[in-house]
């Protein structure tokens, strides 16, 4: 099983995997030839590792795509307990090379490596990888226990004191995570990719509000869409919080930006290849299916943006009308950019569902979200 999926995930003889870590050493030895250093927080580096990675790995687990790619896989006498190993140092592999990589580029560029903040981050990929597998098995079966990990790897993040006691309780968090992941079947992963969501049909014949069916049944038809959509929100509101603390006061305007990566809403016809053949034929397709696709959006993302805000709301106690005022203007902003970067930009050489969420054409818009942001809350 390595040998299939390292093949589709790492590339031939890796390719994927080298052009990554070359692309990660790029940046951030450039980064960091500017000689510009900050202080990084445990939490940040915790969280970071914990949270990111098993939010990939989540997402890689529950795809449609590694689900038709499994199906042969699962149909296949082997050795199970051989094959769990070899499906975990498949995804382990591609989530830290491929994805994890840029990200610590970025993360340990402008600080100051330490051996104790290595290590850190070193153990909070172990329990992404391994308690992400794991709350993805036990998901169907004990839902409960299944949030109780990742709460537990969140909270790992700001409950633990600093230093080698931080690194000495995640080390056992993570041997306790391999182990309950070592008694888990080959098939409680096990994705069931036969599920397909109807395009929306340009009959004049069909009711109306189509575009809204269709991405509604998209989100629900996902449970883990949803699910990674409350993660980003919850991700977005720890960085304003630990900005607030560190006395910068542009958190909350790029903590709403960092919403804005709502990628499954953001690809939704770039994800379904079927509907882009369509759309390409369809005449009248911007008035048919984008400017709708665009009213809708701007409703989901003031549905983020306001969870994001009670939460900020309820933790700090207080309610920011200038939040208020941006998150309005970042959801028109995306109403208009998203459409047109889908329509006029699609995504298609994309050969798994991650690959596709976090594609550079992804991060134009939040990353013009976040100047945006910073330069409101400076103001």
């Amino acid at each position: 099983m390595y040998k299939l999926l390292s093949r589709k995930l790492l590339g031939e003889k890796y390719s994927s995997a080298v052009r990554s870590l070359i692309i990660a050493a790029v940046i951030g030895a450039s980064l960091h030839s500017m000689g510009k250093t900050i202080a990084l927080a445990q939490s940040i580096i915790i969280l970071t590792g914990i949270v990111f990675t098993g939010t990939i790995v989540i997402q890689l687990l529950s795809s449609k795509d590694n689900a038709r790619t499994l199906r042969g896989l699962f149909a296949m006498p082997c050795d199970e307990k051989k094959t769990l190993w070899e499906y975990a140092a498949a995804v382990g592999a591609y989530t830290i090379i491929t994805k994890t990589s840029l990200v610590a580029a970025l993360l340990f560029a402008f600080t100051k490596l330490t051996a104790v903040n290595v290590l850190l981050f070193a153990l909070s990929l172990i329990y992404a990888v391994f308690g992400g597998m794991t709350a993805f098995a036990l998901f169907r079966r004990a839902p409960l226990l299944s949030g109780l990990i990742v709460a537990a790897g969140a909270g790992m993040a700001f409950l633990l004191p600093k230093g080698l006691i931080a690194a000495a309780v995640l080390a056992a968090a993570d041997i306790v995570m391999i182990a309950v992941f070592s008694l888990q079947p080959l098939d409680s992963f096990r994705v069931d990719g036969s599920a397909r969501i109807k395009t929306p049909s340009a009959s004049s014949g069909k009711p109306r509000m189509l575009v809204l069916r269709y991405i509604t049944r998209y989100m629900l038809a996902n449970k883990n869409y949803l699910i990674s959509s409350v993660v980003l929100i919850a991700a977005a509101v720890a960085f304003s919080m630990m900005a607030a603390a560190q006395g910068l006061k542009i958190g909350c305007g790029m903590g709403l930006a960092i919403v804005s990566m709502n990628t499954p809403l953001a690809t939704i016809v770039s994800s379904n290849r079927g509907l882009t053949q369509k759309l390409s034929v369809l005449p009248g397709k911007t008035r048919g299916f984008f400017v709708p696709y665009g009213f809708v959006l701007f409703g989901y993302y003031m549905i983020a943006y306001a969870l994001y805000l009670a939460a900020i709301a309820l933790i700090s106690g207080t309610a920011d009308v200038r939040a208020v005022i941006t998150a309005v203007l970042f959801s028109a902003q995306c109403a208009v950019f998203v459409p047109l970067l889908e329509d006029k930009m699609t995504i298609t050489k994309w050969k798994t569902e991650p690959d596709l969420w976090h594609n550079p054409r992804k991060y134009i818009i939040p990353g013009a979200l976040i100047i945006e942001g910073a330069l409101i809350y400076m103001l």
